[in-house]
């Protein structure tokens, strides 16, 4: 399959759309933190929760693929940066342990996960099913992003312990309610309202679409308590898509 490399205005600008969207949400966080008082934990869930909201612009290149280097420029952006270097946005994301050790590696992982499932559907001529891993970043970005706020609020005297990561049912629960409603948004962003693979002929294939959507919220439920402290910007979101784009194929509603 020959790739078109051609680069038109259109994809030009959509890119810088998407480059200003996650540097916003950059800020914002950065902001939240110096005006309003507002602790690294919360400033961090921000850019955890939004700032992967960027594939959102997918469906508006002329040549899809180049949406990869949005999330690679932000993937290089945060391999490099440290307390010495954009130290203000540094400080947003960064755990305690990453003050230690001078990286961001959760949101590293996190945009190079973005980056490569980005990269494998855009460049692969497989935007017409982008919405699997458009639905497996989501589950990261949402699904993973509510699970330790509301596991800390609801359920911090019932933890337990795995691998260096403390889970409670309440924040494993909050995981897969909020990775099955990132996956029904994004189906239908990207599988109905702009692609249409999942309304062929105009008949919207409810049914298969639960059906995946629920094995890629088991999935990532699963996969995330099972991950070792700091791995499941990894893990999460390539068990998820791998799980979705099977049962897709099983069901008929991807067909290579």
């Amino acid at each position: 399959m020959q790739i078109d490399l051609v680069i038109t205005l259109q994809d030009i600008v959509v890119f810088f759309i998407a480059v200003l969207y996650a540097l916003l949400t950059l800020i914002v966080a950065d902001i939240a933190r110096r005006k309003l008082n507002v602790g690294s934990e919360f400033t961090r869930r921000i850019v955890h929760l939004f700032a992967g909201a960027a594939v959102w612009t997918v469906p508006y290149y002329t040549h899809s693929w180049v949406a990869t280097f949005v999330a690679l420029l932000f993937t290089v952006f945060l391999l490099t940066a440290g307390s010495d270097r954009f130290s203000k946005f540094f400080s947003a994301m960064a755990r305690p342990e990453d003050m230690e050790n001078n990286s961001v590696r959760g949101p590293f992982w996190y945009a190079l996960s973005i980056t490569v499932l980005t990269g494998i559907f855009t460049f692969g001529g497989l935007s017409a099913i982008y919405f699997i891993p458009a639905a497996a970043i989501h589950m990261m970005m949402w699904g993973d992003g509510m699970s330790a706020p509301i596991g800390m609020k609801f359920g911090e005297n019932h933890t337990i312990e795995i691998l260096g990561s403390k889970r409670s049912l309440q924040g494993t629960s909050a995981l897969f309610i909020f990775s099955f409603i990132g996956g029904l948004v994004t189906f239908w962003f990207f599988g109905i309202f702009n692609y249409q693979t999942l309304a062929p002929g105009g008949v919207v294939l409810w049914s298969e679409i639960i059906l995946i959507i629920l094995a890629g919220s088991i999935t990532a439920t699963i996969v995330e308590f099972v991950s070792p402290k700091g791995t499941d910007n990894i893990t999460l979101p390539y068990a998820a898509c791998a799980v979705m784009l099977i049962v897709a194929v099983m069901l008929g509603v991807v067909v290579f």
